[in-house]
């Protein structure tokens, strides 16, 4: 039995550290105390570091642990990642209706700090609670706050706590969420700027427990500073458009055409020039990304990519640089790890990561914190065949939104995690707060939530058959909620596609099955042509009796199997499906009786008029004409009927003269 530990003892270093890779921290422990070889091994730190460097190629990385050791870090990793690759997704999806209106507005920028998600459609703010109070009987998942944007706003800021608002005229408004407040309208600060406002941000912390802070610059270099709505201090730094802001606790920075201003608790001043194009001009700043936690500023255009240091106490001015060989279209960075300062204790010197999503559908994930080298160096690059949306990236993932598609990356190695199927076609959005993620597009929100399949077995009740798990209620509760506003926007577009039909004879729905609005096309054309047909041959003089009835009995014919066969298949669809096919159906049906109706008409009239011309003139010929056209044509066949009883007269009587004539001259 001793056998084989004597044979796991003589492996190399390198190789029993790669198994021990892979144990949970309770299987090191208990490897400790089997051997003291292998609790020299698990303790020696280098073996570990160098395990990092043979598999990421780097020492260098963001802590996912934050501990100074890279034994700790590797496991904590190691679970993390099995943690996004074997857990089940479970998706929740909220529908964003602050209105009663037909259209809803789409979601403009979205906020995720969980269980809290903040939502800034035009005109409203919208709460999302993602965790039930089990105290609060009436608790409300959904709260929508109105906030009207004040009119002339130039500029605006969102996040969790508040929104504010900058106008042309250089007043300031605001609304804060995070006390009772939101109840009130949109406010207007005490003080306003000189000129217009360009640009205004709030406090990135977002501690509830503090006041609520925000800045705003003019285009006239005035910088004010807010809390809460009351102005507490003005400056101005430079003589031109401020274009950008940003703003943590004590330090505040500042961007104009030329240069980047730090300002440290309203006092200190520091400046720097913004790094140059080839021609030797600022370069066109389009993306603007800020890491608090190591004074370090990201400036891109559509081809490079800048780190500037900023940190007046540190390596201050410091410029890196990277060229990149496609256009970029999106910067991104770890938000959660750019609020906390870094601890260069920590084992891979508490990097930060940035990606960069470019035109070619590739991304690069880059560590700004590294300074190992003198210029940026790419941690990975990851290429997709698809186009990619919208992308996210934490210390130790990078989620990528492409259509019906959500991939899970390893943020260090690019590797391929776990892959999310029949999200959004269109994503628009997408935010990741505690292994949790928020994606949507339009006015629709999904909330994936990822659990193990072993925890069910926790979650079973034991206090009586009755009881049911809040899970289920939950689930339940959004599957009805979801029914109850599809039944409700269904009965609203019936409503309004009767409403059309009464009105004009026809609705405007556009969405509906185009298979279905196809064949009422070709059956109006088909109905259209055979009465065109019909006409040309009554004005030939054609008999088309004959003609018409047998394509009439046709028409009939193929209307009443098309109604059967979409009655049989309409069986298998639901309710509000059965209703539109079978109104659809009968507004057919009533089409090809009152066409019936009309050629039968038009029919009868024909053969009449092929009477008149082929026949005496008579009473009866007339029978169809109008009451005006009848009395008119009676009072004339009386007329020529009077004269010609007059004339008739006249002609007896001559006859009668002359017998009597040529009687006298016989007797004589």
């Amino acid at each position: 039995m001793e056998r084989p530990g004597l044979v796991l003892q003589d492996l190399p270093p390198e190789i029993l550290i790669n198994i021990f890779s892979h144990l949970d921290e309770k299987d090191l422990f208990t490897l400790q105390e089997l051997s003291t070889h292998f609790r020299n091994l698990i303790h020696d730190e280098e073996l570990w570091k160098n395990l990092f460097k043979s598999r990421v190629h780097t020492t260098h990385f963001p802590t996912f642990s934050q501990s100074s050791k890279f034994s700790v870090e590797y496991i904590e990793r190691t679970r993390g990642l099995h943690h996004w690759q074997h857990n089940k997704a479970i998706r929740t999806k909220y529908t964003i209706i602050p209105t009663r209106n037909w259209d809803q507005p789409s979601i403009e920028r979205i906020v995720f700090d969980y269980p809290r998600v903040a939502a800034y459609n035009d005109g409203t703010i919208t709460i999302l609670q993602l965790q039930n109070h089990k105290r609060q009987k009436k608790f409300k998942k959904l709260i929508y706050i109105p906030c009207t944007t004040p009119q002339g706003c130039s500029t605006m800021d969102f996040n969790i706590n508040a929104a504010v608002f900058g106008r042309f005229d250089g007043r300031v408004f605001g609304k804060l969420l995070s006390n009772k407040s939101y109840l009130t309208p949109v406010m207007e600060f005490t003080g306003r700027h000189s000129a217009g406002v360009t640009a205004i941000c709030n406090s990135e912390s977002w501690d509830t427990s503090r006041e609520d802070w925000s800045v705003s610059g003019s285009e006239n270099g005035e910088i004010i500073w807010w809390c809460e709505n009351k102005l507490v201090k003005m400056w101005k730094v430079s003589n031109r458009v401020i274009w950008k802001l940003a703003f943590f606790k004590d330090w505040t920075l500042i961007m104009d055409d030329e240069k980047l201003y730090i300002i440290h608790q309203m006092q200190e001043l520091h400046s720097i020039d913004i790094p140059k194009d080839l021609d030797e001009q600022p370069m066109r700043v389009q993306f603007f990304k800020m890491d608090f936690g190591s004074m370090t500023l990201v400036l891109a255009d559509l081809n490079n990519v800048y780190t500037i240091s900023v940190n007046p106490n540190g390596n201050f001015g410091n410029l890196r640089k990277l060229e990149m060989p496609e256009q970029i279209c999106a910067v991104e960075i770890d938000e959660k790890t750019s609020q906390r300062e870094q601890n260069w204790q920590f084992a891979g010197d508490d990097g930060c990561y940035i990606s960069l999503l470019t035109t070619q559908n590739t991304l690069y994930i880059i560590n700004i914190r590294d300074l190992s080298s003198s210029g940026l160096k790419v941690q990975c690059k990851i290429s997709f065949d698809e186009q990619v949306y919208v992308s996210q990236v934490t210390n130790l993932i990078v989620v990528v939104a492409l259509p019906n598609v959500l991939q899970i990356l390893n943020a260090m190695t690019g590797e391929l995690i776990k892959t999310v199927l029949k999200t959004e076609k269109f994503p628009e959005f997408l935010k990741v707060s505690q292994d949790k993620i928020i994606m949507g597009s339009g006015n629709v929100l999904n909330y994936l939530k990822f659990v193990s399949s072993d925890s069910k077995k926790h979650h079973h009740s034991t206090k009586g058959k009755n009881t049911v798990s809040n899970k289920w209620n939950e689930t339940l509760n959004t599957e009805l909620q979801y029914y109850d506003e599809d039944e409700d926007l269904r009965r609203k577009r019936q409503s309004e596609i009767s409403r059309l039909i009464d009105a004009y004879g026809g609705d405007l729905e556009l969405s509906g099955d185009t298979d279905e609005e196809n064949d009422i096309q070709l059956r109006i054309a088909l109905l259209e042509s055979q009465e065109a047909q019909a006409r040309n041959q009554a004005e030939a003089g054609e008999p088309v009796g004959d003609d018409e009835d047998e394509q009439l009995r046709r028409a009939l014919e193929e209307s009443q199997l098309i109604y059967e066969t979409q009655t049989n298949s309409s069986a298998n669809h639901g309710n509000s499906t059965n209703d539109e096919i079978d109104e659809d159906d009968e507004e057919f049906l009533r089409a090809i009786r009152q066409s019936r109706v009309e050629d039968e008409r038009r029919r009868h009239l024909r053969n009449h008029t092929t009477g008149r011309r082929n026949g005496p003139l008579s009473d009866d010929n007339f029978a169809t004409y109008g009451a005006a056209e009848s009395s008119e044509r009676t009072s004339t066949e009386n007329t020529i009927g009077s004269s010609v009883g007059v004339d008739a007269s006249n002609n007896v009587d001559e006859d009668l003269q002359l017998a009597i004539a040529l009687s006298l001259s016989e007797i004589n």
